[in-house]
C-alpha cells in the first residue's frame, strides 16, 4: 500500500479565509465531463487564453487547458476579490504563473478528466500535478527519471502494482519540481523518493539546489479516477490540506 489519501476524505473548505498561523493549503478540483458547455467556459477566458485554446490539434487538450484556466480564474478571483478577467497572472523566469500583486502560492494541474488547484497563503511555494491512475509509463521513460534506488525497487515490481509505483514517482517528482519553479528542466533522476509505508510518510531527498525550509508531500486518490501528488515548501511544520469539488458551470 501506498501512503496515500483519498482526497474526497480531507476536510472540506469552510470558506476562503486563512490562518496565518497555521498551514494551509487548499485543493480545488474539477472532474470536468464532456456534458459541460465549453463554449460557455471559452468565453470565460482571456482572449490570449482563447486563441492558445484553439491553437491545440486534439480536442481532448484543449479541453483540458480550458478547464485548467476556468478553474485557475475561479478560484484565483475568490481568494483575492479581483474579478476574474482583471486578475494579473504572469510568468515566472521557467514559466511557473503567479500573481503579480498578491502574496498567494498556487499551482495548476489539469489532465485529461481532471482540473486541479492547490493555493494558500501560508506557504513559501508549492506545486501540484495528477494523472490518470490507469496511465502506462514505459521503461525507458523509467530509466530518464529514476533515480538508481527508484530503479533498485521498481525492478522487483510487475504488473499494476509496478505502474502505480512508478506513476507515483512521476507525479511526486513533478510536483516537486513545479513548487521549485523549474520543472522537469530540474532532472528528475536527481530526486529520490522514499515512500515509508510504516509511517505513512514521503520524502523527497534532493540533489538540486535548496533551502532548509521544511518540504511536505502528499499522495491523493480522487474519486474520478486520478493520482494527485501535492509538495509545499514553508518554515511551518504541521501541513492541513482541505479540498472543494468545483461543480461544472452552470
Amino acid at each position: 500500500m501506498l501512503p496515500c489519501e483519498p482526497l474526497a476524505g480531507l476536510p472540506d473548505i469552510p470558506a476562503a479565509k486563512f490562518d496565518p498561523q497555521v498551514l494551509y493549503v487548499d485543493i480545488w478540483w474539477w472532474p470536468y465531463s464532456a456534458k459541460v458547455d465549453w463554449e460557455k467556459v471559452h468565453s470565460k477566458l482571456t482572449l490570449n487564453e482563447q486563441r492558445r485554446a484553439t491553437a491545440f490539434h486534439f480536442d481532448k487538450d484543449a479541453t483540458a487547458f480550458m478547464a485548467g484556466r476556468y478553474l485557475q480564474r475561479f478560484v484565483l478571483s475568490k481568494y483575492t476579490s479581483v474579478p476574474r478577467m482583471d486578475l494579473d497572472i504572469v510568468a515566472g523566469v521557467h514559466g511557473k504563473p503567479h500573481l503579480a500583486n498578491a502574496g498567494m502560492a498556487f499551482n495548476l494541474t489539469n489532465t485529461e478528466g481532471l482540473a486541479a488547484i492547490a493555493i494558500s497563503s501560508t506557504a513559501k511555494t508549492l506545486g501540484i500535478d495528477a494523472e490518470p491512475i490507469g496511465t502506462a509509463i514505459e521503461t525507458q521513460a523509467a530509466l530518464l527519471f529514476c533515480a538508481p534506488a527508484e530503479l533498485e525497487i521498481i525492478s522487483a515490481l510487475q504488473g499494476s502494482e509496478r505502474q502505480l509505483l512508478l506513476l507515483s514517482y512521476w507525479t511526486l517528482k513533478e510536483s516537486h519540481l513545479k513548487a521549485m519553479g523549474t520543472g522537469l528542466i530540474g532532472a528528475p533522476d536527481q530526486l529520490n523518493v522514499q515512500l515509508d509505508r510504516m509511517t505513512n510518510s514521503i520524502r523527497i531527498d534532493n540533489a538540486l539546489p535548496s533551502d532548509d525550509s521544511h518540504w511536505h508531500h502528499r499522495l491523493l486518490h480522487a474519486p474520478c479516477g486520478h493520482l494527485i501528488a501535492l509538495s509545499v515548501q514553508s518554515d511551518q511544520t504541521e501541513l492541513v490540506v482541505r479540498q472543494q469539488k468545483l461543480p461544472d458551470p452552470v
